[in-house]
């Protein structure tokens, strides 16, 4: 019979581990839901089980894999919703594609640690023009108010530094490889 410890501990290494999933939950949710005003909801579904069945989750085993699955049914669940609501939505078929790309291998972690060390590299002007067109509630207009150029010029400046990262994660990926 385990301990009350052991149990509290492994309580404890559970919540650790699902509160460190949520951005790759929440990136995973909506590469299969893009564009879609429910990834949110989503996202607290699939926290709510992966709590529900916190029991079923075994230590030694691959915790994003598990979650990643979890929150598949839920996105099916999500478009179920949606189809009977007579909206359009992707096939399973299609779902079960991004799904498997998505989660291929650990390219993800990957891809992810060479990105942010790549707009480690940026200016700090650089970086503010990124999370100003990709923070919720931010735009490239506001910025343009902001800093007195014109929302044209911002997205020129915008699609370059785009450019930029997107040489320097491949120069990083090709290096990691070599």
């Amino acid at each position: 019979m385990r301990s009350r410890k052991d149990n509290s501990s492994e309580l404890q290494s559970y919540v650790e581990q699902l509160i460190a999933h949520q951005d790759k939950l929440r990136a995973f949710i909506y590469s299969l839901l893009p564009g879609n005003s429910h990834v949110h909801d989503v996202l607290q579904n699939t926290n709510a089980v992966l709590w529900q069945k916190r029991g079923r989750f075994k230590a030694d085993t691959n915790f994003t894999a598990w979650a990643f699955k979890i929150a598949r049914i839920q996105v099916m669940h999500q478009l179920d919703r949606a189809k009977r609501d007579g909206r359009l939505v992707f096939s399973e078929k299609l779902i079960d594609t991004i799904a498997e790309d998505t989660h291929a291998g650990d390219n993800h972690d990957r891809l992810l640690r060479a990105l942010e060390g790549c707009v480690e590299k940026l200016t700090d002007h650089q970086r503010t023009l990124i999370r100003a067109r990709y923070t919720p509630g931010h735009s490239l207009e506001k910025q343009a108010e902001e800093t007195g150029r014109s929302p044209g010029s911002l997205r020129i400046a915008l699609h370059r530094i785009r450019d930029a990262l997107k040489s320097c994660v491949e120069a990083t990926l090709a290096g990691e490889s070599a």
